[in-house]
């Protein structure tokens, strides 16, 4: 009997995200960080660079499914309603049926029409059988910066002390914000308009600027304007050129 009760504490205490979990890289750690912490605009802000990044880890994701499991239900606002659609859609990215379940609850008994409708929208029968997350599996106390990390090796830097990575980090649909966070301000940047401009009825005026940021030894991130009604810029690509001499 006590083998089998040292056999139980062993596993309950390895399956912790601290032991279970692959370590996260840098960006995934500041997903679930900010995920864990963040109000609603930051929620949507990362679950739209997930979502435009089309890169998934399944940490950060049931993270973000333990987010809308306990939002879903009281959002009342729009900032609020608009990040948990992002959620959705950033959950939309598995590559198993792993979030179906909670997707059709969320349809059925959400708060609000848009967050149902998203719910719905990105449901599919035909994803592969994978284990289904289960509410409550994620703590989001366990991944806030000022807690001891539940990734091992992995660092809740400061504005003050964060690592500053190479530019291969940076992944496209991140914001401009986002990418300078983690790989610093670069040696210099320029700004150009692109033949989109020109384009008739282009009233959204998507990628009619583009913004390069110049990373001497190591190359560009390119970033293309959201909106000609914003100032919003999201990483278009990722140019690696150790030749790069910084200056346009």
């Amino acid at each position: 009997m006590k083998i089998f009760y040292l056999a139980l504490v062993t596993v309950l205490f390895f399956s912790h995200p601290c032991f279970s979990a692959e370590p996260l890289s840098p960006i995934d750690q500041r997903y679930v960080e900010r995920l864990s912490i963040g109000g609603p605009t930051t929620i949507r802000d990362v679950a739209k660079s997930i979502y435009r990044s089309e890169q998934a880890n399944t940490q950060v994701l049931d993270v973000a499914a333990e987010v809308l499991m306990r939002d879903y239900q009281v959002a009342i606002d729009n900032t609020q309603i608009d990040a948990l659609a992002w959620v959705i859609k950033a959950l939309a990215l598995a590559d198993t049926n792993r979030y179906q379940v909670i997707l059709a609850e969320v349809a059925e008994n959400a708060s609000h029409r848009k967050i149902a409708k998203y719910a719905r929208k990105m449901q599919d029968d035909d994803l592969p059988e994978g284990p289904a997350y289960e509410p409550g599996s994620v703590v989001l106390a366990d991944y806030e910066p000022d807690q001891a990390s539940p990734v091992a090796g992995a660092s809740t830097a400061t504005e003050s002390n964060r690592e500053v990575h190479p530019i291969t980090i940076v992944r496209e649909g991140m914001s401009i914000q986002e990418a300078y966070d983690l790989v610093g301000y670069p040696t210099s940047e320029h700004t150009y308009q692109t033949g989109k401009q020109w384009i008739p009825f282009n009233y959204k005026g998507g990628d009619i600027r583009r913004q390069a940021a110049l990373y001497k030894g190591q190359g560009r991130i390119v970033f293309s304007n959201t909106s000609r009604y914003s100032n919003s810029w999201r990483v278009l690509e990722v140019l690696v050129d150790e030749a790069e001499t910084g200056y346009p």
